[in-house]
Parts: structure tokens; sequence; C-alpha cells
């Protein structure tokens, strides 16, 4: 049928057809900076926003496990931190660690006896305050285990 046409009415056909170009609106979360629509309508909130909100919900021995695993206490040097990537978990810091694992701060690695050990996760990492050199040297360690 399309071929019984001229061109020009091919052509005319086409352009009648034709969707318009997509819409691209800047989208803000409600904390003001910009996010990409799609987020905002899956999330309600800017990724800056879910991870404030994540970290909201821990406690701070929660932080002071995740500081130790990642070697990023007082007594290390700030350029050292993140040395090691590992915690081994007893029974009494086992209800911090499964919120440090909730929030997505820590993943469970190779079990040792009745034990389990952890590794932080890049967001962990982020949270503990290492830099992004840092990171990746712990998160390599973390593999590695």
């Amino acid at each position: 049928m399309i071929y019984d046409l001229s061109r020009a009415d091919r052509q005319h056909r086409a352009i009648v057809n034709e969707k318009p170009a997509p819409v691209l609106q800047s989208k803000r979360c409600a904390c003001g900076a910009r996010a990409f629509a799609k987020q905002l309508a899956q999330h309600g909130k800017c990724a800056a926003c879910q991870f404030t909100d994540r970290a909201a919900a821990l406690l701070p021995e929660d932080l002071e496990i995740l500081h130790h695993m990642l070697g990023a206490t007082p007594h290390h040097a700030m350029a050292r931190w993140g040395f090691r990537n590992e915690y081994l978990v007893n029974r009494r810091d086992l209800p911090s660690i499964e919120r440090l694992a909730a929030a997505g701060f820590v993943r469970a690695g190779q079990p040792l006896l009745q034990l389990q050990y952890f590794h932080a996760t890049s967001a962990g990492c982020k949270l503990a305050g290492l830099s992004a050199k840092r990171v990746e040297v712990a998160l390599l360690l973390g593999v590695a285990q």
C-alpha cells in the first residue's frame, strides 16, 4: 500500500507519523541538587540524599566498626587509611554489622569456623572518609580476601 503512493506522499506520511523529540528538562531534588528524572521518579530523592538517609540510620558504634574495618582510626595516618578491608564479626558486633550490611556499606566475605568476615563496599569507604585512591586500595584488598 505504501509503495502505491508517490515519493512526496510517502515523505509526508513519514513526517506526520514521526514522534516528537523528547523534551529534556532538568529535575531537582528537594535538597536542590540536580538529579536524573528517572531516579527521582523511582526513589523520590537524589543519590546524595539516599546516601545520607542510609548513613543516618546507623549508630555511632556501627561507624566505629566501619572505621576499624578499614584502618581509618586516629592512631593511623590518613594517608594509610584503607590498608585493610576486613572485619571478623563476633556475636557482640553482629547487630551493628547487620545494620551496615542492610544499608549497603559492607558485604559478607569468607566464613571462618562459626564466624564471618565482612568487607567494606565503596559506599562504606566513602562514609568512612577515605580518599578516592585509598578507596581503590581498600576495594582491591576486599576482593583479594
